[in-house]
């Protein structure tokens, strides 16, 4: 028997349970809570969950296929760095395809009846600002951008934009300022939400090109905030280049 596994009389294990121990590791990865860089402990994992170390290690299996993690022989796994080029591929995919997305829901007519509800999107991410509440205009970030996948039932599009890249999620917490406290951060935070009214202004106005070219600039606004960040030597750990 090994004598690093829990002892066996404690141990509960469930065919779900390697998908638990895979969403909560997913979780601390993606918030950053689990820095990139830390090494993960699959004992630790296995006493925490009250389980074997079978189900940890499947679940590190496809943290590893997912890019979360990366496993070094006679080493152990480590949570990966964020990859700056990976983040760069994503974005562009983003800038393309929702882009698309947007302007052919502008061209059908159906964004202009929507406008009192993507004012209210705004406000409410103004609100957030004022209450330095970033992690919630995380998710409001999100769901505003959802919501114009929504309208043509264009939801199968997402899966290729990198929605669930590890990578570029962690670097949007960067841009949102959510891990920083230097005296850009709010301004950073603030020039995400004005570029989302710009959008909307666009499309009040009618101004189709105008709408274009603030999707545009807000999918590259990710770029120039992380070459600024990576160049601060308190992040440029966190990167891979």
């Amino acid at each position: 028997m090994d004598n690093s596994d829990t002892n066996k009389k404690d141990i509960v294990e469930t065919p779900k349970l390697p998908d638990e121990i895979h969403y909560y590791l997913w979780n601390k990865i993606a918030t950053l809570e689990l820095k990139p860089g830390v090494k993960l402990s699959e004992l630790g994992l296995a006493e925490q969950f009250r389980c074997s170390r079978i189900p940890v290690r499947e679940a590190v299996r496809r943290l590893n296929v997912e890019g979360a993690l990366e496993s070094q022989p006679q080493r152990g796994s480590f949570v990966s760095k964020i990859d700056f080029e990976e983040v760069k591929k994503v974005r562009y995919l983003r800038e393309v395809l929702e882009t698309r997305i947007v302007l052919d829901s502008f061209d059908a007519g159906l964004l202009t009846p929507l406008l009192p509800l993507l004012r209210g999107m705004i406000m409410d991410q103004k609100n957030m600002l004022s209450f330095n509440e970033l992690e919630k205009l995380t998710d409001a970030d999100t769901q505003f951008h959802d919501f114009f996948y929504h309208l043509q039932n264009k939801e199968f599009v997402q899966s290729h934009t990198g929605r669930y890249d590890i990578h570029y999620i962690r670097a949007r917490r960067f841009a949102l300022g959510i891990e920083r406290s230097d005296k850009e951060r709010y301004d950073d935070s603030l020039n995400i939400v004005i570029q989302h009214e710009r959008m909307v202004d666009a499309i009040d106005r009618q101004d189709r090109q105008a709408l274009q070219d603030e999707l545009v600039h807000h999918f590259r606004n990710i770029n120039y905030t992380l070459e600024n960040i990576v160049n601060n030597d308190d992040f440029a750990s966190m990167f891979k280049f």
